[in-house]
């Protein structure tokens, strides 16, 4: 299964991504697609796994997750 986790902007979506690896959790960047973005242009982690504890170290490390959603997308958004 994967997740989104969507955050503020591309700085954060890298920085998460490079913690996260410390942590042998693999995420992609990407574009949060249209459907769900809140606001113009935002990023997301993609999680493959562990989505749970990614979200977790990224609070800790002070990147805020301002949505998370099942992937692929449905109809709608997923929460």
């Amino acid at each position: 299964m994967q997740t989104l986790l969507t955050v503020k902007s591309l700085t954060y979506a890298q920085k998460g991504q490079r913690l996260l690896e410390q942590y042998w959790i693999h995420a992609s960047v990407i574009r949060t697609p249209e459907q769900i973005a809140r606001r113009g242009c935002s990023y997301a982690l993609l999680v493959r796994n562990d989505s749970d504890r990614a979200a977790k170290l990224l609070e800790q490390a002070g990147i805020q997750v301002l949505g998370r959603y099942a992937y692929p997308l449905r109809q709608g958004t997923d929460r």
